[in-house]
């Protein structure tokens, strides 16, 4: 009995202490749910705001693109496209070279001599695309003073149609320092009419059939 008694008040001490706990459970909870919806809150908002800021990021990246693509179709120059008067490129470059030396004859600068290179195999434009493009290198010897120099530079940058300067070397004149011996590599482009650009095409295709046959002899011949 005595046992039993001493068990019976460690249950009633164990059973006050649940209805102790329960209660303050009861009382704590809604804090407890209280809180946990505000940190839910929080974790949605602050998701929402990062979300936000990557569709901000993701358009200012956007905007800045476009300015970019803006600013290059501001400043690539066109390439000279003949209108139909033109049916080869030699005839296509006699247009841009008239258009160069009308640019010398307003500078004052004297023409020495014009050395002219069609399609040269190291351009860029060449190398790329020779079945649509056509170069025309021109390396001039002229004479001018500074200024006269300086105003020739200019309009070959205001020039409509794309023109690349490859290098020029500047040498003072013995007798007058004030004038210049110069030797400048400038290349002109064109786009090539239909006519040429067929004619390539199949002249690659030919090209290109002779040397697979070429490679199909020489295996033919090591076997």
């Amino acid at each position: 009995m005595k046992d039993l008694e001493k068990y019976k008040e460690s249950l009633m001490y164990l059973a006050l202490i649940a209805v102790v706990i329960f209660f303050a459970f009861k009382q704590v909870q809604p804090k407890i749910l209280k809180t946990i919806d505000i940190f839910n809150q929080v974790k949605t908002q602050t998701e929402a705001a990062k979300a936000i800021e990557n569709q901000l990021s993701i358009a200012k990246q956007k905007a800045e693109r476009k300015n970019k693509l803006r600013l290059l179709d501001d400043m690539t120059k066109k390439i000279y496209t003949p209108n139909g008067a033109a049916t080869d490129s030699e005839s296509t470059f006699s247009v841009l070279l008239d258009d160069i030396i009308e640019i010398t004859r307003k500078n004052h600068i004297k023409t020495h001599s014009i050395q002219s290179t069609l399609d040269p195999e190291d351009d860029v434009f060449i190398k790329g695309d020779k079945v649509h493009y056509s170069a025309n290198k021109l390396d001039l010897k002229i004479i001018s003073d500074y200024s006269d120099f300086k105003n020739f530079l200019e309009d070959l940058y205001k020039y409509p149609y794309l023109i690349n300067i490859n290098s020029f070397e500047i040498y003072p004149y013995s007798k007058n320092k004030r004038i210049l011996l110069i030797n400048l590599s400038i290349t002109l482009y064109s786009l090539k009419s239909e006519e040429e650009a067929k004619a390539e095409e199949k002249g690659e295709d030919k090209e290109g059939k002779e040397d697979n046959q070429e490679q199909q002899d020489n295996q033919e011949q090591q076997q």
